[in-house]
């Protein structure tokens, strides 16, 4: 397997680059692209969730951020079902190491949905945010 840097997940990837990687690899790329946007995205959320406090400024900045979640969401959704399109076709497309690729284009599929997942709870967080979805106004306790 390849070893990617930092700098390797940020920058475009030509044809012949990304031609070259083995379904493993691209993987392996995809995940730690994405596990670096959760680990920059997660406290930006809680932060736009905190903000909801803050009257119509919080209120305004908070649909910024329930606006950018939900386009990263909705990119997501395309990509998992893309995604799931590759998957129910692998079978049929392909005449070798079938077993191989669907596996590592199932890890794939799971690692789209998860993004798809992770944003749109980040832009309910904040949507909660906004209006003071606070959970201790909905637990009976």
């Amino acid at each position: 397997m390849k070893q990617f840097f930092e700098r390797d997940l940020d920058r475009s990837w030509s044809g012949e680059e990304v031609s070259s990687l083995s379904e493993g690899e691209l993987t392996k790329l995809a995940f730690l692209r994405d596990y670096k946007n959760f680990v920059f995205f997660l406290p930006a959320g809680y932060a736009l969730y905190l903000v909801g406090d803050f009257g119509m400024i919080g209120t305004i900045i908070g649909w910024i951020g329930v606006v950018m979640f939900g386009i990263f969401a909705l990119y997501g959704l395309f990509k998992t079902f893309f995604g799931l399109v590759v998957l129910l076709g692998t079978p049929f497309m392909e005449k070798a190491a079938r077993v191989k690729k669907t596996f590592w284009r199932s890890l794939q599929f799971l690692i789209t949905f998860g993004n798809f997942a992770i944003y749109t709870a980040l832009a309910i967080l904040v949507y909660a945010g906004i209006y003071n979805g606070r959970l201790q106004d909905y637990v009976p306790w």
